[in-house]
């Protein structure tokens, strides 16, 4: 589990503080210190000092040689420096990711067309804080596999290995700002789809002009004002979404630009888990041969379809007819929707979250050796601890909701 060093975060805190507190405006994605800079900006000495910087984080150039970030503060990693804003309590924003809630009114909060967020509600991606959120997209500075990974999946199976991915906040996000929706990368370090090996992979980005480019965004958002062709470089975000009203609390997912399935936040997502998305000719989602470490051995592993609108599995009635509604893919164009349509898409988060979650897997659901389905194991150590099951989860596998709620959700056996 992730451990926050309270002390050198406290002291970095307050360092970024010192200077986040004199930069104008709200910093949110694209705007402020994270991108759409100009040529005054006064958003790199927000975080960087070009002579005197006390941060030993580093980056990695072309060459594979180490240099320094030039960071203000004494946060030894990434995790931390985004911390002494995203962190509890912290001054400079009202997003708090380790304890994934939102800290701050900014407006009304009334009836299911609300777009303001309000002090305490849940951030959509869920937290990193271990004791709220036991399981995690990553624990700091620690190299996992990625699940149903390389040409056919194995590399996230747990007794053959698999490419190693260290994992951390700008693994994910690109801080200085990317064409896609909450500044997610245009570029990752991913798995290649046919050799299985590290490799950047394009989920976004820029064409054109050099200076001021056409953003081609992978992912995008129905929130209200959000400008779904893309972020620009070079312009304020306030001047080019006039009237954009983020939601951090409830998830206003759209279904990727030009309704592409091969795009989206699942096609982003399959950048590290390819097979997670990779659809056959005859439009039949590709089953994979691996060992999961499961019990099963060498079998074939299928799939749950993702980017795929709720029309083409309708019987005799609306699949989401309960009470937990899980958030759909929108179109671009419903601004604002929190209606579910048959034509919404069931996307990765349709039933996980990004960050953390804090669902309980017990009874089946905990179950470590599928052959011996015995209700309650959690790998054999602590019986019905609900933090059991089975591999890839190595918990609660980021869902929305205790057990296996988000099949029931849209499937109400």
């Amino acid at each position: 589990m992730m451990q926050v060093r309270k002390r050198s975060l406290i002291f970095a805190a307050l360092v970024v503080a010192a200077v986040m507190v004199m930069a104008p405006g709200v910093a949110m994605a694209n705007y402020s210190i994270h991108g759409s800079y100009t040529m005054s900006t006064d958003a790199c000495a927000g975080c960087h000092r070009a002579h005197t910087a006390s941060s030993p984080i580093t980056w990695e150039n072309t060459a594979g040689e180490d240099r320094s970030a030039l960071l203000i503060s004494t946060a030894e990693t990434i995790d931390e420096f985004c911390y002494t804003c995203h962190g509890a309590g912290m001054l400079g924003a009202d997003t708090n990711v380790y304890d994934g809630v939102f800290e701050a009114n900014d407006g009304d909060d009334t009836g299911e067309d609300r777009v303001y967020n309000t002090a305490g509600e849940s951030l959509n991606g869920g937290g990193f804080d271990p004791v709220m959120f036991p399981t995690q997209h990553y624990a700091s500075g620690v190299d996992w596999v990625a699940y149903g990974a390389g040409p056919d999946g194995q590399d996230g199976a747990i007794s053959t290995g698999g490419e190693q991915v260290y994992i951390s906040c700008g693994v994910c996000h690109d801080v200085h700002g990317s064409s896609n929706y909450r500044l997610l990368k245009d570029v990752v370090a991913g798995i290649d789809p046919v050799s299985g090996a590290q490799a950047p992979i394009t989920v976004g980005g820029y064409t054109g002009d050099p200076v001021n480019p056409t953003p081609t965004p992978w992912v995008i958002s129905s929130e209200v004002g959000y400008p779904t062709g893309g972020w620009l470089l070079h312009e304020p975000g306030a001047t080019q979404v006039a009237g954009y009203r983020p939601d951090y609390t409830t998830p206003r997912y759209a279904k990727a630009p030009g309704g592409d399935v091969t795009k989206g936040i699942s096609a982003w997502c399959a950048a590290c888990h390819t097979q997670y998305n990779t659809m056959g000719d005859d439009g039949m989602y590709v089953a994979s041969t691996y060992d999961a470490n499961d019990g099963f051995g060498l079998v074939t592993r299928h799939r749950h379809p993702v980017n795929v609108a709720l029309t083409e599995y309708l019987g005799a009635r609306a699949l989401v007819v309960t009470d937990n509604v899980l958030p759909l893919a929108h179109d671009a164009s419903e601004a604002g929707s929190w209606t579910q349509e048959d034509t919404d898409w069931l996307d990765c988060l349709t039933c996980h979250v990004g960050h953390g979650s804090g669902a309980l897997m017990t009874g089946y659901a905990a179950v470590a050796d599928t052959r011996d389905p015995q209700p309650d194991s959690s790998y054999g150590l602590v019986p019905g601890d609900g933090l059991g099951s089975v591999p890839p989860d190595d918990g609660n596998a980021l869902l929305r909701m205790d057990n296996r709620g988000v099949c029931e959700a849209c499937h109400n056996k």
